[in-house]
C-alpha cells in the first residue's frame, strides 16, 4: 500500500486564517454598502420632502385670496395676510392666508373651495394648518399637515416697494413672499415667490376738483365767446330775437 498524505496542521491553521480573513473583508464591503444605501435613501426622502414642501406653498400663495383672515375663529381682522413673528404659536415666525381653489366638484362635499391656511414652526416640524371652513366657530382647532422635519428655522419675509418687511399686517398685499428654511442637513433654503399681480396693486380714482372743473368752464366760456364766429362779444348785452 502506498503512503497516504493530507493537510498538515500548521496548513490547517493558514488555509482557515485566509479564509477568515476573507470572511472580514467581505462583511466590511457588505455594511459599508448598507450604510451608502440607507444614507442615501434618506436624502432622497429629505429631498422629497423639500419638494413636497415648496410645491405646497407654491399652491397656496398662488391661489391666495382676498379675503379677510379670521384666526382661531375669532372676528375677522382686516388683512388680507397675516405675517409676524410667534403667530399661532409658532417657535419662529407665522403666517395666515386664505386661498381659492380647493376643489369641491359638484359642491359633494358640505363645504366651499376657499380654504382657510397657516404655516408655523413647532418643534422642529413645519406645520400647515387649515380648516374645513374659512369661517369657524370660535374655539375650533384647525387640522395640521406636518410638511417637513429636522428644521431650526422658519422666516417669512415680505416686499413692500424695494424693501423686505418683518412682518405684514395690511389690507393689501405685498409684491411678494420670501420663506427662508434652516434645515439641519440641508442647510438654509430660501425661495421667493411672487403674488399675483391683480392683487398687489389696487386701482384709485382722484376725486373730481370743482374749482378746476369751473376753471375749466370759464375758460371755455371765454374761448367760446372769443371765437370770431360768435357774434355777441364779452360785455355786450343779449340781443333780442325778432
Amino acid at each position: 500500500m502506498g503512503k497516504q498524505q493530507g493537510f498538515t496542521f500548521i496548513e490547517m491553521l493558514l488555509a482557515t486564517a485566509i479564509f477568515a480573513m476573507v470572511g472580514l473583508a467581505s462583511i466590511a464591503v457588505l455594511t459599508s454598502v448598507t450604510d451608502s444605501d440607507s444614507a442615501s435613501q434618506e436624502s432622497t426622502e429629505r429631498i422629497q420632502q423639500l419638494q413636497r414642501t415648496m410645491l405646497m406653498l407654491e399652491r397656496d400663495i398662488m391661489q391666495i385670496s382676498a379675503r379677510y383672515v379670521r384666526l382661531e375663529g375669532e372676528a375677522a381682522v382686516k388683512y388680507r395676510l397675516y405675517g409676524e413673528q410667534y403667530l399661532l404659536g409658532s417657535e419662529d415666525h407665522g403666517v395666515s392666508f386664505s386661498r381659492q381653489g380647493w376643489r369641491n366638484p359638484g359642491n359633494i362635499l358640505p363645504r366651499s373651495e376657499v380654504q382657510l391656511v397657516a404655516y408655523r414652526l413647532e418643534q422642529g416640524q413645519l406645520q400647515r394648518l387649515f380648516s374645513l371652513y374659512p369661517d369657524a366657530v370660535t374655539g375650533t382647532e384647525p387640522l395640521t399637515q406636518v410638511l417637513l422635519q429636522d428644521l431650526t428655522a422658519f422666516r417669512v419675509s415680505y416686499l413692500q416697494g424695494e424693501t423686505w418687511q418683518e412682518k405684514w399686517q395690511d389690507s393689501v398685499m405685498p409684491k411678494a413672499l420670501k420663506i427662508t428654511l434652516v434645515h439641519d442637513y440641508l442647510g438654509e433654503i430660501e425661495r421667493v415667490f411672487a403674488l399675483p399681480s391683480g392683487l398687489v396693486v389696487q386701482g384709485t380714482v382722484a376725486a373730481p376738483n370743482p374749482n378746476a372743473a369751473g376753471q375749466n368752464s370759464g375758460d371755455t366760456n371765454r374761448n367760446s365767446s372769443a371765437n370770431p364766429n360768435n357774434p355777441r362779444q364779452p360785455g355786450e348785452p343779449r340781443r333780442r330775437q325778432r
